[in-house]
């Protein structure tokens, strides 16, 4: 499929496993509006970005537990580029003794995100349709002991994208809805988690011996979900590789 000149928006964008997604997106000719609380950090990877591609970027600070913020980052989109076409919820954060703001931001925003890009996609109030895709976690497959929390966030996110990408929803908006699962990634996020977790010693001691993938990696999960144009899956990559599950 052809996504040149397709517009996303990512949630989480500035860093990481989003930085990664922009980079992907904009190198298939794709326009992205990146939006972060980290607002620093989003200017600066534009302003790195190669000429040819510098104004198919734009920035947005979003908190993405504030629905305000949310809307007008989705307002802010449409208003630069006139369309809006994948929405990619990758906004996450960890820390188990702080489960609410985990649970707002992990899964809450989620919705909130997914429920705002089906009010502009949907074709039952004269969208064209489009693509919502989630980042979970392995954790989100399987259970993970040492951050109950989180693990129930990236399950609840498995959930709700295999509740919205059925058929019954796809054939009354034309949204697909996937998730990408990653295992362990080379980000900031990893190198800190242990700290947060229930029991930070035995962490420690789990992220030693743990084998982690580039976020280049996951943003190469994302480019097969849109060329496969899947609906309801679920993709896990990690250092066997990448595989529906």
């Amino acid at each position: 499929m052809n996504f040149t000149g397709k517009v996303a928006l990512i949630t989480g964008g500035s860093h990481g496993i989003g930085r990664a997604y922009a980079n992907a997106l904009l190198n298939i000719g794709m326009k992205v509006c990146i939006c972060d609380i980290h607002i620093d950090a989003a200017k600066d990877f534009i302003e790195h970005l190669p000429e040819n591609l510098r104004n198919n970027a734009i920035y947005q600070k979003c908190d993405v537990s504030s629905f305000t913020d949310l809307k007008e980052a989705f307002d802010k989109t449409i208003a630069t580029f006139g369309t809006f076409d994948v929405l990619i919820n990758n906004a996450g954060m960890f820390g188990e003794t702080k489960y609410q703001d985990m649970i707002n931001i992990n899964f809450i925003a989620v919705v909130r995100g997914t429920l705002l890009a089906f009010e502009h996609m949907n074709k039952l109030t004269g969208g064209k349709g489009g693509y919502v895709i989630n980042t979970s976690s392995e954790a989100g497959l399987d259970p993970f002991p040492i951050a109950p929390v989180y693990s129930a966030t990236k399950h609840a996110v498995v959930g709700l994208t295999k509740s919205l990408g059925s058929d019954y929803h796809y054939e009354k908006t034309g949204i697909t809805v996937n998730v990408i699962c990653p295992g362990p990634v080379e980000t900031a996020f990893f190198k800190a988690f242990p700290s947060s977790c229930v029991y930070p010693e035995e962490a420690w001691k789990l992220q030693a011996s743990m084998k982690p993938v580039k976020p280049e990696d996951v943003a190469k999960a994302l480019l097969k979900l849109l060329e496969d144009n899947k609906n309801g899956a679920v993709l896990r990559i990690d250092t066997d590789g990448l595989r529906y599950v």
